[in-house]
């Protein structure tokens, strides 16, 4: 084999196992992420404002396919 074909083969193997963590870490900066953003849901769904407005949809489409809402 020459000398530039080994070099090249160690070189992506280098850089193969130099890597290994990186799938893993992005996963968990997703999961931080995710949950960090249920959180802001949550605490926007608590609010009374949130919840009337959630309530005015459901019932606006709710009324659109002809059947009655849900009391406010």
């Amino acid at each position: 084999m020459s000398k530039a074909l080994v070099a090249v083969r160690n070189h992506l193997h280098t850089r193969a196992r130099t890597q290994r963590g990186a799938a893993t870490a992005e996963y968990a900066v997703s999961v931080v992420a995710a949950c960090g953003f249920g959180g802001i849901l949550v605490a926007l769904l608590k609010s009374d404002v949130m919840l009337n407005a959630l309530k005015a949809l459901i019932n606006y489409a709710l009324k659109l396919a002809g059947v009655e809402g849900v009391q406010l």
